[in-house]
């Protein structure tokens, strides 16, 4: 589905689209390219019998991730790289606030939006 031409609600109701929470999308996406075939953390060299199929198995539980280490270890470099795991389009509809705002605008005021 070419979610770039949904423009109403109703269409987005429609195309079956179902809202998915970060860490289905980075589990769903990642299955994907393992059934590929496809490398998911390119450029990330020595790590690959021990902390990539950690990683990857974290990420098909679900779990929370938190990287440790010294520096030059890939840490910044594989985060980064976790984002091609995510979905290219999410539907905003227009003239809604987003959480973001929301939050900001909490914060300011104390009062929810």
């Amino acid at each position: 589905m070419d979610y770039t031409k949904i423009t109403t609600f109703g269409a987005l109701k429609t195309s079956g689209y179902k809202p998915k929470t970060i860490k289905e999308e980075l589990r769903q996406n990642l299955i994907t390219k393992i059934s590929k075939g496809e490398n998911v953390f390119t450029g990330v060299h020595g790590y690959e019998d021990t902390v990539i199929p950690e990683l990857e198995r974290a990420i098909l539980s679900k779990h929370n991730i938190n990287f440790l280490g010294l520096r030059g270890q890939a840490k910044t470099r594989l985060a980064r790289l976790m984002v091609n795991l995510l979905d290219e389009y999410i539907p905003v509809l227009q003239g809604s606030r987003s959480m973001m705002t929301r939050l900001i605008l909490y914060r300011a005021t104390g009062r929810n939006y």
